[in-house]
């Protein structure tokens, strides 16, 4: 946000004029009056979801704990005192023996946490990160098989990128510290990146070749994913029925898990994780504009999930059906996450010939295996995904390319304060989640997104979401 300075002579009437301009823009901003008063009051919870005819469901603690890494990552780029105490209050409010239990959401808090210095500067948030770390340990000493081979993979790859993360963070306190204290960090690091490469490891095994995918699948696109359930040795995709949910399944693995094996890269520089990087990051690659004549009418119109057919023409197609999970603003602004790891972590196209027959299948050309070329398309694409939350964001342009989708119900495109600043629900239904309106965020601040005006406005929405005592 832009703050109009009175520096302007001694003309007391432009000086007049310029403080007016300031009070009004001021007066724009403030939050509403529900959470005008954060540092004085306490959170009772928040809501997760607001219905396609503008309700507010779902009060509770799941909303809270998505609010405070919501307005932690608006806080990071807008700095903004109001967005900081709402944070503040909502930690209050968020109990930590909840949170130290294995699930994904704990890891993605924790990640953020880790790459924050803001955050890490809270005691609870700490108490956190490392109860999680000891839990993670203790459990692949006494029962690997939990961590590696049971559960969804989503898991899997979590406590991956966490663990990356927690080992970074040992490095630099071990770094700092001396004498005693430097020597047992440094033991608890060693098996912290034990667990860490155990995980990664695990995670190579599981990626489909182009073999496995044909012969699996009959499907050669998945070349380079993931499925969705870990299941003993092989891994399994449950009982998700492969023509249809298998894609929007393997997508929702596809960004975390290539994101873990980047960072696992630039941690361990194990060539293995380079290349399963690298074979995941081609089906990142396909596109870099908003087509839309690549949206088709599902249920609701426009959002192509619930009750679509999933289909794969030879060379087309592959980005969207595959990889967006149905051009949601979550899915891009997770994208962009990913392709910053990419660039951030150096991870290269290997020049092998062998690596491209087992893991390159259709788009994009083969330019993209050009190691000279490859970060040019990655960080191309990391534009694209601001673009595209930047377009998205509520009410959107009248002039926005939805397909057969009424504008006078959802997502709205005119004076529509229930849904402004907010972004429209990514699993294919007409409602505004928190859950995703959180990944949107995330993903977009992650990866580079600075857009004041952008999250001052998705404060304003996250402060509807919030219920004082």
């Amino acid at each position: 946000m832009r703050v109009l300075r009175p520096s302007l002579g001694p003309n007391r009437r432009l000086r007049t004029i310029v403080a007016a301009v300031i009070t009004m823009t001021l007066a724009l901003l403030a939050p509403p009056a529900g959470g005008a008063a954060a540092q004085e009051r306490e959170v009772a919870g928040a809501y997760n979801e607001v219905t396609v005819d503008g309700r507010y469901i779902n009060l509770g603690l799941q909303g809270v704990e998505h609010a405070v890494m919501a307005y932690a990552a608006m806080y990071k780029v807008t700095g903004d005192s109001h967005q900081r105490a709402v944070f503040e209050a909502l930690l209050d409010r968020m109990h930590t023996p909840l949170l130290v239990q294995e699930f994904d959401m704990v890891a993605r808090l924790g990640v953020q946490v880790l790459n924050d210095p803001f955050l890490l500067s809270h005691p609870k948030l700490v108490t956190i990160v490392h109860g999680f770390a000891d839990t993670l340990v203790q459990r692949y000493t006494t029962v690997p098989d939990q961590l590696l081979n049971m559960g969804g993979i989503r898991t899997l790859i979590g406590n991956a990128s966490f663990l990356v993360a927690y080992g970074d963070f040992l490095d630099r306190e071990a770094a700092a510290a001396r004498g005693p204290s430097r020597a047992d960090l440094q033991a608890k690091l060693q098996e912290v990146d034990k667990t860490a490469i155990a995980l990664l490891d695990r995670l190579v095994e599981l990626q489909f070749t182009l073999a496995e995918a044909t012969d699996r699948f009959d499907n050669p696109r998945f070349a380079g994913g993931f499925p969705y359930v870990v299941d003993a040795a092989d891994g399994t995709m449950g009982s998700w029925d492969v023509s249809t949910w298998s894609p929007a399944m393997l997508s929702l693995s596809q960004y975390s898990a290539v994101s873990a094996l980047a960072e696992g890269f630039g941690r361990y520089h194990k060539a293995n994780y380079n290349q399963a990087a690298a074979a995941g990051a081609r089906l990142l690659l396909a596109t870099d504009k908003i087509d839309p004549d690549l949206v088709y009418a599902g249920d609701p119109p426009g959002f192509p999930l619930d009750g679509a057919e999933f289909e794969f023409g030879e060379e087309t197609g592959e980005h969207p059906y595959l990889i967006t999970y149905g051009w949601s603003p979550n899915a891009i602004g997770e994208m962009g996450t990913v392709l910053k790891a990419l660039i951030d972590n150096r991870v290269t196209v290997p020049r092998s010939r062998k690596w491209a027959q087992t893991y390159w299948k259709g788009n994009p050309p083969p330019s993209v295996l050009d190691p000279r070329t490859f970060w040019d398309g990655l960080a191309a694409k990391v534009a694209y995904t601001h673009r595209y939350i930047e377009a998205t964001q509520l009410p959107v342009a009248a002039d926005f390319p939805w397909i057969d989708l009424s504008r006078t119900t959802f997502p709205g495109t005119g004076d529509d304060d229930i849904r402004r600043g907010g972004w429209y629900n990514g699993s294919g239904r007409g409602a505004m989640s928190a859950v995703y309106s959180r990944i949107a965020i995330s993903g977009y601040v992650a990866s580079g997104g600075d857009n004041v005006e952008l999250l001052m406005r998705a404060g304003r929405w996250w402060d509807n979401m919030i219920v004082w005592e």
